[in-house]
């Protein structure tokens, strides 16, 4: 729709110069002066709904690196020490004893899968995938609270609309008392017709202090809505409703709706982000498919241990002559025979140990699904249902957009029809009340009657002024239902910044 982009530009032209300040991201501009543009700003990097969509995606990013981590492999290291007390066998008494052991066993082993049917590859597709979908269908949240300050916004420029029309009310109904004044003092009408204009200024100061009371409320509403402190003192100001006439704005000229509807196709990013949700489905599929497919792990180990009961000779072992009952010693070839003693023992070193005992192994391990109870064929299926739910899910939204595509449009044109049959009336009302107010003058009508007319125009006026109004955002609804409008855009869009 570039006409509504080109007006949308002459009306930044027209925007009061204040709160064009540059506006901190999530801040209070100085001295409170708060635009659409900024009040946009700060809603959207403030609201909860859009924090809690970037913590999910973090989240999601979380699941990606896990899903990744498939790859990886897995490696632990074991320290085991150990003290056992009970019976033994002492082979150097040959008698069981009661004994205290120590042993200590260090050991590092790994595993790394070689081949999982593509279940890894699956799983991280999935999980890229959701993220994706996630951080596209964040835009959507960001594009939705910006359009709920956006109405906010136009509410208080409307309530402030109707305070000056209740304003000129008051400041013509008092001009009419003073005339009135005049003519009762001068015998041309009777005194009660000075006191029903007094009663009808009475009515008008009510009613302005009611537009007031609306325009305070709505300011409540949008501080909250935006996030704001309800303590501090902002001051939002936009372009009056003079200026979005003078810019063009009023007229609406929409493009064909099937247009929009294919604009809306391509744009919206809630039918992006389901599209990408019915990939991460098949691809869940893929991975559930994978847990009825071989795989084959290697598998690698090294140790080595200590125990207290290791021993090891100390020195050379003690020899004894064998001799004959006179004490001459028994010849073996000319050597004397002798027998060992027992040597001389010790605990082996720790160290010592460790360098004796060491120890690895490495191998493959195939492990083939031959009955798993149908959990495979389950996953499967259940997966197959998701992707199903999703396309389901994706036709549901399509229609959806397009209902509202048509929705906002069929608004657009009836607010367009409502706006030119409000500006008819309130060009009727001027002139009659203009009529009236000659008649009595002259003295042929009544003042109830110059009462009446002013008080519909005091409602053609505030007509007038929602209709405009109304017109402004269902002009902007069209474009969030089509989707082409940036969050940053938004403003521009609506009220030219």
């Amino acid at each position: 729709m570039p006409r509504l982009l080109r007006l949308a530009a002459a009306v930044a032209l027209l925007a009061p110069a204040v709160g064009a300040q540059d506006v901190p991201r999530g801040g209070v501009p100085p001295g409170g002066t708060i635009t659409l543009d900024e009040a946009v700003e700060i809603a959207v990097g403030q609201s909860p709904e859009v924090r809690r969509g970037v913590l999910a995606d973090d989240s999601r990013a979380l699941a990606v690196s896990d899903a990744r981590t498939g790859r990886l492999p897995s490696i632990s290291a074991s320290l085991a020490p150990t003290q056992r007390y009970g019976l033994a066998f002492d082979q150097t008494i040959g008698d069981v004893v009661t004994q205290t052991s120590e042993t200590l066993n260090l050991g590092v082993g790994g595993s790394i899968r070689l081949y999982d049917g593509g279940r890894v590859s699956a799983d991280v597709r999935r999980a890229r995938l959701e993220r994706e979908a996630a951080s596209v269908g964040l835009e959507r949240t960001r594009q939705q609270v910006a359009t709920d300050v956006a109405q906010q916004f136009l509410q208080l420029l409307l309530d402030r609309e109707l305070v000056e029309v209740q304003t000129e009310q008051l400041t013509a109904a008092e001009a009419q008392l003073e005339r009135v004044r005049e003519l009762v003092e001068a015998g041309a009408r009777p005194r009660g017709d000075l006191i029903t204009q007094e009663s009808v200024v009475a009515a008008r100061r009510t009613d302005l202090i009611v537009a007031q009371g609306a325009v305070d409320r709505t300011e409540v509403v949008l501080v909250q809505l935006v996030g704001l402190d309800p303590l501090g003192d902002y001051t939002f100001v936009g372009p009056s409703l003079d200026a979005l006439e003078a810019a063009g704005l009023f007229a609406y000229e929409p493009e064909p709706l099937a247009a929009l509807i294919d604009a809306a196709r391509a744009a919206r990013t809630d039918l992006q982000a389901q599209e990408i949700q019915i990939r991460a489905a098949e691809a869940g599929i893929g991975s559930a498919r994978a847990g009825g497919l071989p795989s084959l792990d290697l598998d690698a180990s090294y140790g080595t241990g200590y125990s207290s009961l290791q021993r090891r000779s100390v020195g050379e072992a003690p020899s004894f002559p064998v001799t004959l009952p006179d004490g001459t010693p028994i010849l073996v070839g000319g050597d004397p025979l002798t027998f060992p003693g027992d040597p001389t023992l010790e605990t082996t070193p720790v160290f010592t140990q460790f360098g004796d005992n060491r120890g690895g192994s490495v191998g493959l391990t195939l492990r083939v699904p031959i009955f798993d109870r149908f959990q495979t064929r389950r996953a499967v299926a259940e997966a197959r249902i998701r992707a199903d739910d999703a396309r389901i899910q994706l036709d549901a939204l399509d229609r959806q957009v397009a209902s509202e595509v048509q929705q906002a449009v069929v608004e657009a044109r009836t607010a367009a029809a409502r706006l030119e049959a409000a500006e008819a009336q309130l060009a009727a009302a001027t002139e009659a009340l203009r009529v009236e107010r000659d008649r009595y003058a002259l003295g042929a009508g009544t003042l109830y009657e110059v009462a009446e007319q002013q008080a519909r125009l005091a409602e053609a006026a505030s007509g007038r002024a929602q209709a405009a109004y109304g017109l402004v955002f269902r002009i902007a609804l069209v474009r969030l239902a089509v989707g082409d409008v940036a969050v940053e855009d938004l403003a521009e869009t609506v009220v030219g910044g």
